[in-house]
């Protein structure tokens, strides 16, 4: 198989990673992203080729909001066009704007979501032009939940599930010592399409947190957006790709990051998210109610959250009772990175699309032979 891959955040990097390792060695894979936050990093870290359609990312300062999401969706459209034009290409995988290309050119398209309709409504158009929609069963699709490949787990599983992913105190070593507990935090920049008009921790809460936190162990920062210089001291101080080793290690997670709260709490570490998503995901909110890894709060339920955290200090053992849970969820849930690879390897196209292709590769040689 000839593959695409594009996506457009580090998030789907760590999603695809161990898929597209296997496909390299038995498949033609091309690899395509734009500029956000440290994607590109990871992606040089894995040595792999890649080519990036946006290397100044999809933000300018000199754009209002949705003359911004208007513009930078047509030239990633048409990036993307000129990239996949004349390669003969078997199947897309995106999270993204690839699933306009695939509609047009007749090339089919997997899908990847973990968010439900109603939280991303605008997701609706590329869910409605993709051939599948990978996603976790928990995730409600509405209407397009017909297209839906469900799989029993989280998107967040594929590079942690203990297959994939063993935590190395070697790497974040600097962080701590057997003396000292250290807590997490992230702060993202609520920046998407989706993000708009959404909350997440203010500056002011974020020191009340570490006032909190500070005479139990050290502090650290992760961060997306700018930080005010009383906070700067608090930044973490690992590398990109060691992040999921000081997330396991962590005595405790807060953040306003959908994700890294996953991860968090899928390696076992009490996790506290607080943002205007809070309710609306059912992903979340099923590690929460079934399995009591994570705790979500709305921005006006902070003084909530700082009880919490109070309780989750004064726990005993409270790493151990996380561990525990978290194996009783890798009990009930799959491996999603062999589910990921076998729903590619398996999936069969539909003949009038092999032959519409075929038609298209015949009509790109006798033009470049003219």
């Amino acid at each position: 198989m000839k593959i695409l891959f594009f996506f457009v955040h580090p998030s789907k990097y760590h999603l695809f990673k161990h898929a597209i390792r296997h496909f390299k060695h038995h498949h033609q894979v091309d690899i395509a992203i734009v500029t956000k936050d440290v994607l590109e990093s990871l992606i040089q870290h894995e040595g792999w080729e890649y080519v990036n359609i946006l290397p100044r990312g999809r933000r300018s300062r000199w754009l209002p909001g949705i003359l911004q999401t208007i513009w930078f969706a047509g030239l990633t459209v048409i990036r993307l066009w000129r990239l996949a034009r004349g390669s003969a290409y078997d199947l897309f995988v995106t999270d993204d704007l690839l699933v306009l290309i695939g509609k047009f050119m007749g090339i089919p398209t997997f899908y990847f979501q973990d968010s439900d309709l109603q939280t991303v409504p605008e997701s609706a158009l590329l869910m409605q032009l993709a051939t599948r929609v990978i996603a976790p069963a928990h995730t409600q699709l509405g209407r397009f939940n017909m297209k839906k490949l469900p799989y029993a787990g989280v998107h967040e599983l594929a590079y942690l599930h203990p297959a994939y992913f063993e935590p190395d105190a070697e790497k974040v070593r600097t962080l701590f010592d057997e003396r000292h507990r250290y807590f997490i935090l992230r702060l993202v920049s609520l920046t998407a399409t989706h993000d708009r008009g959404k909350k997440g921790l203010s500056d002011k809460q974020v020191q009340q947190i570490i006032d909190k936190l500070r005479p139990y162990g050290q502090v650290y920062i992760s961060t997306e957006r700018p930080l005010p210089p009383c906070l700067v001291q608090h930044k973490l101080p690992v590398q990109t790709q060691d992040i999921l080793h000081a997330l396991a290690f962590a005595d405790l997670f807060i953040g306003d990051s959908q994700t890294m709260t996953t991860e968090a709490a899928l390696l076992g570490t009490p996790a506290i998210r607080c943002n205007d998503f809070v309710g609306r995901i059912h992903t979340m909110e099923w590690l929460e109610s079934k399995y009591q890894l994570m705790y979500g709060f709305r921005p006006d339920q902070f003084d909530r959250m700082l009880a919490i955290i109070d309780e989750l200090l004064a726990m005993p053992n409270r790493k151990l009772i996380w561990q525990l849970r978290r194996q009783r969820l890798l009990e009930d849930t799959e491996d999603v990175n062999r589910f990921i690879i076998r729903t590619i390897e398996q999936f069969q196209e539909p003949v009038y699309v092999r032959n519409r292709r075929h038609v298209q590769q015949q009509f790109a040689s006798q033009q470049a032979l003219h």
